[in-house]
């Protein structure tokens, strides 16, 4: 922060006739430069109650699943299971404990992991080469349906625990729907020495070779699903003949010594053969009812916004970490806040005053979840594995039906594999972006997903305009010289990974709209527009949010033959965390935004809820630039004093170009001389305002395509207020 603070004031040198210096080097303007690894090493996910199920990327004795979804069974939480939501296989049990999170930059960069002794594990899919699709989960208190459709038929299953004498067992109890074909399930790797019979064939005992202990399987009474071993010996199996009606039956695991095989035996005897499925899929009584006043601060403001503050419930009965990551508004006021670490909130009572403000939990047990978007009054949730459509079925204001949307995105296992943002155009089609796949674009339905543009180095910063333009922002790094604001077409490729090089993409990838040094932003979020006519800056100014340096900026695009480029400044904002989302409430017509703590970044606090509201005065920002035949014409959203906006000593401008490499980032170099570090100053002939005061045209002594440029301004308005700051820019088309 103090660094932050001290940038800004070094941002201009005045002499004392008012007339801007050469503005001396900056520092790198990073306030995150002084940040050690350590300062994000933070254990708090292990104290947090992430409800009944997760979930993860996950590393399981059967081998790392990339769509993991554990969940803990019990009334004592006694054991858990670990599903593949790709394959919609059970591919893991153990007891004893739940997940254990990672402390290294507050457990996201790395999977967790099972966390007890394991069960069994399973390395075969249940359903082979079968087409397989998962539709989500049913919750109903501690109970878990989850629902997915083989080869067009629908499965639904719960899974439980009997603990019981002494043996724990393991229970899945299935419900499906008529089908004309026969099935077969894998239920368990036969990687065992000997197999024992019983019960006319329906337990099966499997010993396994290197503890000598007993994974027992067993279906309830019913003449209908029979348990054997594959042909090739490979797989135990439960084989499903065909149908014409619903089914329902119960599988059990049992995993322990012989002596408690006739235990095991009574006990799936005795175990009732009643339908269930149906009763757990019904929405049950909230797991998180109560709601968390928090209240409000208005912001104290002498210029054209104050910010205004939601308090983030960081104390809660749950202790929930609150790094939120994503918002948007439902129609009866709420907002709707995701949590990286897997939640979604309720907030309400936020009106002008701020004194009613209360939050609820709604949804828990999300992958990571960087993106939320309201359609028709349903929440949409991006995390790494899906995008999740979340029912409320009963009224309780909490998610009892978690449908997958589509989760046909691949996800990595790699800790940096975030999927990020979440938005519509309008026609309604989601866009998200992640480093892999680059943009990607879902259909209205959810049936289709495709990636219309790759090249994006960790990139959680994405925007889709109203009228259709879609924008990303990636990270500064290794093939990413700086960070950059690009206008993304179909079938982009935008660097990183290397040049690709070809007739139509000369640089090897296609170039930004802008770049940006780091004292402009050093990590950048989304973007948006703004979609109001009460927030002082026209209706349709586009703008980028700083996660980074905790800050927006007005962002200044120019189109010219097909080819965009422009700049940003920044706006005098600095908000509580690093923010990353933003959206204009469609009531009161101002902007809301949220953050996040992570690395690199001058946040003060794990999230932020924050609302940045017009005070009806002037906002006295440039809003425009154009380069122009001969110099570059700014426009400010309000008029100038015609006096020092028509001297041209109150400009200063370089210029300068960055080195496209696999090296982390890039020095500035001279365009005067691209071997050597540096800027060149730029000389302005003259400034000239327009008859509305408000466009200044800057002659230069020459103007040529060049990646980085800054214009610093120091001037007054119409009204005298001192407006000083720096546009930074991007030249790639000199129009004639």
């Amino acid at each position: 922060l103090f660094s932050a603070l001290l940038h800004s004031a070094l941002l201009v040198t005045v002499f004392a006739d008012g007339a801007l210096a050469q503005r001396p080097e900056l520092p790198d303007g990073d306030p995150a430069k002084t940040w050690k690894e350590a300062d994000s090493n933070d254990g708090r996910w292990n104290e947090m109650n992430v409800g009944r199920f997760l979930a993860s990327v996950i590393n399981t004795p059967a081998g790392n699943v990339a769509k993991g979804l554990s969940i803990s069974l019990g009334g004592k939480r006694q054991v858990s299971v670990c599903y593949d939501t790709q394959t919609c296989s059970l591919k893991s049990a153990w007891k004893d404990g739940f997940l254990k999170f990672n402390s290294r930059r507050y457990g996201i960069t790395s999977s967790p992991a099972i966390n007890g002794e394991v069960l069994f594990a399973v390395q075969s899919n249940a359903f082979g080469d079968a087409e397989v699709q998962y539709e989500g989960l049913y919750q109903n208190g501690p109970r878990v349906v989850l629902q997915y459709k083989v080869a067009g038929t629908r499965f639904r299953e719960t899974p439980w625990l009997h603990a019981d004498q002494g043996i724990t067992v393991v229970t899945r109890t299935f419900q499906i729907e008529p089908h004309d074909q026969p099935m077969v399930m894998n239920l368990l790797d036969r990687r065992m020495k000997e197999t024992f019979g019983g019960d006319g064939g329906q337990i099966r005992w499997l010993e396994t070779g290197d503890q000598a202990r007993l994974a027992g399987i067993a279906a309830t009474h019913n003449a209908y699903a029979r348990l054997d071993v594959s042909e090739d010996e490979k797989y135990v199996q439960l084989k499903l003949p065909p149908s014409d009606a619903v089914r329902e039956f119960t599988v059990f695991y049992h995993v322990g010594t012989k002596d408690q095989n006739d235990d095991f035996a009574r006990l799936v005897a005795q175990h009732p053969v009643v339908p269930v499925v149906s009763e757990f899929q019904k929405p049950g009584d909230a797991n998180w009812p109560k709601w968390i006043s928090t209240g409000g601060k208005l912001g104290d403001s002498d210029g054209a916004f104050a910010i205004d503050t939601m308090h983030v419930p960081f104390d809660n009965p749950y202790k929930a970490l609150m790094f939120t990551s994503g918002l948007d508004f439902l129609s009866n006021g709420d907002i709707a806040v995701c949590t990286l670490h897997g939640d979604v909130w309720l907030v309400r009572g936020v009106d002008e005053d701020l004194s009613d403000v209360k939050w609820k939990r709604f949804a828990t047990g999300l992958c990571q979840p960087l993106g939320l978007k309201v359609v028709e009054d349903k929440i949409f949730v991006l995390g790494k594995d899906q995008i999740t459509r979340l029912h409320d079925r009963n009224g309780d204001d909490e998610s009892d039906f978690y449908e997958c949307f589509n989760n046909s995105g691949k996800t990595s296992l790699g800790g940096h594999d975030y999927a990020a943002c979440l938005d519509t155009d309008a026609e309604g089609n989601f866009y998200y972006i992640r480093a892999h796949e680059g943009v990607c674009r879902v259909s209205t339905d959810g049936k289709t997903h495709e990636s219309i543009a790759t090249g994006f180095r960790n990139p959680i910063g994405l925007g889709v305009s109203p009228t259709g333009l879609v924008t990303a922002a990636p990270q500064e790094g290794t093939w990413t010289p700086s960070s950059a604001i690009f206008a993304i077409k179909q079938g982009g490729y935008y660097g990183f990974g290397g040049p690709k090089k070809n007739s139509a993409r000369p640089l090897g990838y296609d170039a930004p709209l802008c770049w940006m040094p780091r004292s402009q932003d050093n990590s950048s979020g989304g973007q948006l527009w703004v979609t109001s006519d009460k927030w002082g800056l026209p209706r349709g100014t586009m703008l980028h949010t700083s996660y980074g340096l905790c800050t927006a900026l007005i962002v200044m695009p120019q189109q010219v033959d097909g080819t965009y480029q422009g700049g940003t400044v920044k706006l005098p904002l600095f908000f509580e965390s690093g923010v990353c989302r933003g959206r204009f409430h469609p009531e009161d017509g101002q902007l809301y935004v949220c953050g996040l703590m992570g690395w690199q970044t001058a946040a003060a606090k794990d999230g932020c809820l924050q609302r940045v509201r017009y005070t009806g005065r002037r906002v006295n920002m440039p809003i425009g630039l154009e380069v122009r035949d001969g110099g570059v014409a700014i426009t400010f959203s309000d008029p100038l004093d015609p006096k020092s906006a028509g001297n041209p000593d109150n400009y200063f401008i370089e210029q300068w170009n960055y080195r496209y490499s696999k090296e982390y980032g890039s020095k500035d170099y001279r365009v005067s001389d691209p071997r050597k570090f540096g800027r060149d100053e730029v000389f302005i002939d003259s400034a000239k305002l327009s008859n509305n005061n408000c466009t200044v045209q800057l002659q230069l002594e020459e103007i040529s395509p060049v990646m980085q440029m800054g214009i610093t301004y120091q001037v007054k308005s119409a009204d005298g207020a001192d407006l000083k700051n720096t546009i930074y820019n991007t030249i790639h088309v000199v129009p004639e």
